[in-house]
């Protein structure tokens, strides 16, 4: 199989551009719909090239996967350190919002790729992101528990769900030159924080 990208800045260019080729056909037109051909097309590159950097399809996707993933739990990181020694639940909730959204669009094309596609990928490679998955919508759990205190432990999962769905949703929705991200995250904890109040 002949090798392309010799150069190691010509390898990386060509890596960085089959991952967000590959990540936005995968949003197009779907997982399975979206061959290694049409990805080298899109990528300017032969189909044989790929395999330079990737070992097939399915490894393509579990970059893809796993870059959405690490932004946000890199955000929720940096979040943790903005509110630490800081008890007041909205400031430290409106840290996390604000975190994971900037996350989200700075990362577009792979949390995008990764929050639509995944119910329709391969089940192995479904299985070896699922960790990572639950890792952070645990660590949302804790931080919802915390701020919530006197809410079942349903009601913070439903919260939880629910916040996700609208922070998520927002990638297909909002355009961030017509507003800024801190101030969509702002208004989405303020309609969450009337409900937990209510029930504090």
């Amino acid at each position: 199989m002949a090798l392309a990208h010799a150069n190691p800045a010509d390898a990386e260019s060509g890596r960085e551009r089959i991952l967000h080729r590959a990540a936005e056909l995968f949003l197009a037109r779907g997982y399975a719909e979206t061959s290694l051909r049409t990805i080298a097309d899109a990528a300017e590159m032969r189909p044989a090239s790929i395999y330079y950097h990737f070992e097939s399809k399915d490894h393509l996707l579990t970059e893809i996967l796993d870059r959405g993933i690490d932004g946000v739990m890199t955000a929720f990181d940096e979040a943790e350190k903005r509110v630490e020694g800081v008890t007041d639940g909205r400031t430290r909730l409106n840290a996390h919002v604000a975190g994971h959204m900037h996350a989200l669009f700075a990362n577009q094309v792979f949390t995008a790729a990764h929050i639509t596609i995944f119910p329709f990928i391969p089940d192995t490679v479904r299985a070896r992101a699922v960790p990572q998955r639950d890792e952070y919508e645990a660590r949302w759990t804790e931080l919802l528990e915390g701020i919530a205190t006197q809410l079942p432990k349903q009601a913070v999962a439903y919260i939880r769900l629910s916040l996700f769905g609208a922070m998520n949703s927002s990638l297909h929705w909002f355009d961030p030159a017509n507003g800024t991200v801190d101030k969509l995250a702002a208004a989405i904890v303020a309609t969450l924080w009337n409900g937990i109040e209510s029930h504090q």
